[in-house]
């Protein structure tokens, strides 16, 4: 364990992990919160060992379901996530997944266990 209070960029580092999941995690017939993507981080260190900063590249693994989402299955948990967002008559969302053909193409639009507000 660690003794010491994590410093701001160190807490940013972690806190960016369940963004970066809801872009490139989807539901697949076996997994509900499947990573579609890989994740390369480079850790940067000061002199004291203690973060200063990183650099993460992301790798999307499943090009396909961008375009596509097998039956059951559904796409990156973002594209649901959004429609729970105030305001979306501006963009011209319906909120409803079940009414945007981008996200209701495999007739799966909910996870268990998984609020998308």
């Amino acid at each position: 364990g660690r003794d010491r209070p994590q410093n701001s960029i160190e807490k940013q580092v972690l806190e960016s992990n369940p963004i970066l999941e809801a872009f490139g995690n989807a539901r697949t017939i076996r997994n509900d919160n499947s990573s579609r993507f890989g994740k390369f981080t480079s850790l940067h260190y000061t002199q004291k060992h203690t973060i200063s900063g990183c650099h993460i590249t992301n790798l999307l693994l499943e090009k396909s379901r961008v375009v596509t989402t097998a039956e059951g299955e559904r796409n990156y948990h973002i594209f649901y996530q959004i429609q729970t967002a105030k305001n979306l008559a501006s963009f011209k969302i319906s909120g409803d997944p079940n009414n945007e053909t981008y996200t209701n193409q495999s007739g799966c639009t909910e996870v268990a266990d998984m609020d998308d507000a």
